[in-house]
């Protein structure tokens, strides 16, 4: 992209990357739930006595517990490991299963099972092996194909880790090939 190329890759890494809109959610409706029963609970025992003192009794041995010494460390402890996973959701980038490629021309964004479908169809057709019987799963750094033989038919590991190759370097996605043979073959 010769006209901003800057704008061109934001583009492509906010395609690439997973919001973080479900663990925001998730944190405000468990927070905002919390709020509305200590708001409820605070209002209703205002309101009565006698629910004070029986809210009172419910929450002895929690106090109880807070006012020990490992009580309050195990408290402490949880509430650390809540936050530094919050924290985590919130700076590390999540990420979604496509790939991105920027070309003097365009723009490629390719969903990792479009690329695995691709990588399955050219092995099919180059070791003569129907495409049913290839399955291809694209990992972070690399693309697993499987493949089950027909029985008595013998699979050439080499040509099929040889055209994965040559489907990726077309694609222009850097994958490194792991091709597994079923043991055992379909009756065909």
């Amino acid at each position: 992209m010769t006209v901003d190329t800057v704008t061109t890759r934001r583009l492509l890494r906010r395609e690439a990357r997973a919001t973080r809109r479900g663990p925001a959610i998730a944190l405000a409706v468990v927070l905002t739930a919390i709020l509305l029963a200590l708001l409820a609970g605070t209002v209703a025992s205002a309101a009565d006595a006698g629910l004070r003192t029986q809210i009172t009794a419910w929450f002895a041995p929690v106090v109880a517990v807070v006012q020990t010494p490992s009580g309050l460390i195990a408290i402490g402890i949880v509430l650390l490991v809540l936050a530094l996973l919050l924290v985590a959701l919130a700076v590390l980038p999540g990420r979604r299963a496509r790939r991105t490629r920027l070309h003097t021309r365009a723009a490629l964004v390719v969903d990792d099972g479009v690329l695995a479908d691709a990588i399955a169809d050219g092995v099919a057709r180059r070791i003569g092996v129907p495409r049913g019987q290839v399955g291809v799963t694209v990992a972070r750094r690399a693309a697993l194909i499987r493949i089950t033989p027909t029985s008595g038919v013998p699979v050439d590991a080499a040509a099929a880790e040889e055209a994965a190759a040559r489907v990726l370097d077309e694609a222009g996605f850097r994958l490194s090939p792991r091709v597994q043979v079923a043991r055992e073959g379909v009756i065909a």
